[in-house]
């Protein structure tokens, strides 16, 4: 049995490190040699693969569904897990030499209300599965945990570097966890993130190498309820963590993004720290704003920058409270720096549909696809009402002009009170998606559905329902 134990570090409001355990036996290669389809692609069959997370509620059971396309011949399982299982989801890539084939592309399940003890509620859980075509099932390669803390909540947020088709990349996977609810000193929820390097190889050596930290100009000191690793997001040799409650010049909840460029470089350049205050970002750090609740990178068309999507679903415009926005800013590796100003947007802005609204929550999910040659930026805005359906739910593209909801046309399903359609979002450039994730957890009463595509394009979407009240399908989506 091979076990995995490499850990690169811990991220914390201030400098930490973490000991993390993991178990879970290696799998055998099951195809030949290399990866040529994209980390979404769990069977290997060309074509992208869609997880959805059914967390439950009220201390109802959890569950991932993965839809396999099984070329051409689809075939849906699930995987069955406590309550809380299915909150985050990711793929991960770690291949890196013959032999490994079926660690191209491993389901990533955060389960983070789950208790590791009786004395340790909601410590937190995540789990990775590859799919074994002999035995037509997902199988559990490894389990990671943090050190017990009742309440830190490892594996609320799930993030990878994803691979398209046709990019082998004979390199170890990193894998972000993040841990909201993790203490510091003593101070509630400053929130870590912890890096996991995921490889073949038997070494159980484990590493403690921090690679980043937070100090001035952020904090000396923990910051209570910041939050870190709500969100998470990987692409471009960058990684973005929002800490949604970061007291931002003193305001409680106004938020902020902490984005690092990874690697091993000792002169690489410091983290960036990101707010509404930061020179080059648009508006003012407010009291509730939850910037940064929602994080998307998307890697550039030429190396060393990436795009950033930033959600504020708590961001006021004008008398419209918890309207929402969306801050869009470029990064750059070599500086760790904004590489022009940065803009944001919202449901009043130019080229966007809809109208600011008391409760919109316009950002509380943002995402990418393709569409041809161009890129989209997807932006969900689960409070927005339909009519008299309150919270409805609506996702947008921006800049289009283009908007729907579940009552548009060509969009299946009804548009219902609380069905918060857009509350999430899968789906990535860096995987050449060309089709959008599009959770509605709250469908019939809470039962869930996952809208799949958008009328972009000629595409046909397909709407999936859940099958059990409140189990919350669609909860998340992904990769």
């Amino acid at each position: 049995m091979r076990r995995r134990r490499r850990i690169l570090g811990a991220i914390t409001a201030i400098a930490t490190l973490a000991t993390i355990g993991m178990t879970g036996q290696a799998p055998t290669a099951e195809s030949a040699s290399g990866c040529r389809t994209p980390s979404s692609d769990f069977d290997a069959d060309g074509a992208p693969d869609v997880a959805v997370g059914i967390p439950g509620r009220s201390g109802k059971p959890g569950a991932v569904q993965v839809r396999l396309s099984n070329k051409g011949k689809p075939h849906t399982t699930t995987i069955a897990g406590p309550h809380g299982f299915g909150t985050a989801l990711t793929s991960l890539s770690s291949y890196e030499a013959p032999g490994d084939e079926a660690l191209c592309s491993q389901l990533v399940v955060g389960s983070p209300e789950e208790s590791t003890r009786t004395d340790l509620r909601r410590s937190g859980v995540v789990y990775t599965y590859y799919w074994s075509s002999s035995a037509k099932r997902f199988a559990l390669r490894n389990l990671f945990e943090q050190p017990g803390e009742s309440g830190a909540r490892f594996g609320a947020a799930l993030a990878t570097e994803q691979r398209g088709a046709g990019q082998v990349t004979s390199r170890p996977g990193t894998l972000y966890v993040g841990s909201p609810g993790r203490d510091i000193d003593g101070i509630p929820d400053t929130g870590q993130v912890t890096s996991f390097w995921i490889d073949a190889d038997e070494d159980p050596d484990v590493h403690d190498t921090h690679i980043t930290w937070l100090g001035e100009p952020v904090t000396d000191a923990p910051e209570s309820r910041a939050a870190l690793g709500s969100s998470l997001a990987a692409a471009g040799g960058q990684i973005a963590m929002g800490m949604p409650g970061f007291p931002t010049r003193g305001r409680a909840g106004a938020g902020a993004v902490l984005v690092d460029i990874v690697g091993t470089d000792p002169d690489r350049p410091g983290p960036l720290l990101l707010s509404q205050d930061t020179d080059g970002v648009p508006g003012t750090a407010e009291k509730g704003d939850r910037f940064g609740a929602a994080v998307h990178l998307v890697p550039g068309s030429t190396p060393g920058t990436t795009t950033l999507l930033v959600g504020s679903p708590g961001e006021d415009v004008g008398s419209a409270v918890d309207a929402g926005a969306v801050t869009i800013a470029r990064i750059s590796s070599a500086t760790a720096d904004l590489s022009g100003k940065a803009r944001t947007v919202n449901q009043n802005s130019a080229g966007m549909a809809g109208t600011s609204e008391r409760g919109d929550q316009f950002g509380a999910a943002v995402s990418s696809m393709r569409s041809g040659s161009r890129t989209l930026f997807l932006v969900g805005a689960p409070g927005e009402d339909v009519g008299k359906k309150r919270d409805a739910g609506m996702v947008q593209t921006i800049g289009t002009g283009k908007g729907w909801t579940q009552n548009s046309k060509g969009v299946p399903g009804h548009a219902e009170t609380g069905d918060r359609m857009g509350a999430s979002l899968g789906g990535s450039v860096a995987t050449g998606a060309t089709r959008s994730l599009i959770g509605v957890p709250g469908e019939n009463k809470n039962t869930g559905g996952v809208l799949i595509g958008l009328p972009i394009d000629r595409y046909r979407p397909t709407f999936v329902v859940g099958k059990s009240a409140g189990a919350r399908y669609g909860f998340s989506v992904g990769p």
